[in-house]
């Protein structure tokens, strides 16, 4: 009973006739410090990501944040990217008008054409209102590029930013931060997610293989593209580029010859596109990189493109696209035209349409 076990030690009431228990009793005795000792040791840290992505986080991190970014020591708060892009835009126009003067309130409503025009055009295409309108950042930074441009005594920030090619360009870097907004967050982005097409439960998107982005395909790559370079379409159509005291309206010429810009807008856009292919329309996953490193790409491709022209000389770095394209769908310069003899005649045996049988 009870009393036979009272006052025995441990190793007593064990009989280690049985061979399991002297092995239970060995385990325990090696298992119970080796586990005490694991349990107070330190997981060991994650392995050291490598240079090229800690590199790329961190330009992934600029970017990202560069839309918030606000002159320090201001009591007003405003926006770096838009100042950058108003001085750059004022004084390219300034450039334009060489020798002569223009009155500084046209030229004042010139530039903000130029310079906000493309968000300008999505947002109309959206039925939103501008977004350079919703804050009081974008205006004052607007403003105060104006005047460091045109009004500032001495002119020295025009003569710095013409004269100064270190800071030319990096004001050029800053203002493809712009470029690659425009196109993606400004552009593509209010595109896909417009909530005038109605939004797609992420229930009815599985059920329907479809995509929870809203749009079309053509449309987002029609608001990127615009974005990007509507400002110069604008001020080409409208005739309030510098280049001529009074507006004047006519075909832009963008649409007789794409701008090197133009053709970069559209690229990246298509880009931009391609590797979200948020309505899975493309034949692979979605979002085939990060959103961020889709955006660090479209950055890239505009800092290339300016670098090829202002550093190496290279007129239109973007030249080669037609030439290569074109013959992939039988497009030449022009379209139009007498019809030229061909299959058709050879087949029916006529000598032309009835209209060229008019004209001889």
């Amino acid at each position: 009973g009870r009393g036979l076990t009272r006052g025995r030690p441990p190793w007593e009431m064990v009989s280690f006739k049985a061979p399991w228990a002297s092995y239970a009793m060995l385990a325990a005795l090696v298992m119970i410090p080796t586990l005490c000792l694991a349990w107070g040791k330190a997981p060991p840290p994650p392995p050291e990501p490598p240079v090229w992505k800690k590199a790329l986080d961190w330009i992934v991190g600029i970017l990202r944040d560069a839309e918030d970014f606000s002159w320090p020591k201001l009591p007003i708060e405003i926006s770096v990217l838009d100042t950058v892009l108003s001085i750059e835009t004022c004084a390219g126009y300034r450039a334009a008008m060489g020798k002569d003067k223009h009155p500084w309130l046209q030229v004042f409503v010139s530039c903000c054409i130029c310079c906000f025009g493309g968000t300008t055009l999505t947002a109309f295409l959206l039925g939103q209102p501008p977004g350079w309108l919703g804050s009081t950042s974008s205006p004052l930074a607007y403003s105060l590029g104006f005047w460091l441009i045109f009004l500032c005594p001495g002119d020295i920030p025009y003569k710095a930013v013409t004269g100064i090619f270190p800071l030319a360009y990096a004001l050029n870097v800053i203002n493809c931060m712009s470029g690659a907004h425009g196109v993606t967050s400004w552009g593509s982005e209010k595109a896909l997610h417009a909530f005038h097409f109605g939004s797609v439960s992420a229930a009815d998107a599985a059920a329907h293989h479809r995509s929870g982005f809203a749009g079309s395909g053509p449309f987002a790559l029609l608001c990127g593209t615009l974005s990007g370079c509507g400002g110069g379409i604008l001020g080409a159509f409208l005739g309030c580029n510098g280049s001529a005291q009074n507006w004047s309206f006519t075909t832009p010429p963008t649409l007789r010859k794409p701008s090197v810009y133009v053709k970069l807008a559209a690229i990246s856009s298509i880009t931009y596109y391609c590797l979200r292919n948020p309505h899975a329309f493309l034949p692979w996953e979605q979002d085939v990189v990060e959103v961020g490193v889709s955006k660090v790409i479209v950055f890239f491709m505009w800092v290339s493109v300016m670098t090829a022209q202002d550093v190496f000389g290279v007129a239109d770095p973007l030249a080669w696209m037609f030439p290569v394209l074109s013959p992939l769908v039988n497009l030449s310069g022009d379209v139009g035209g007498p019809t030229e003899k061909g299959i058709y005649e050879a087949l029916l045996e006529r000598g032309g349409s009835a209209s060229d049988k008019k004209t001889k």
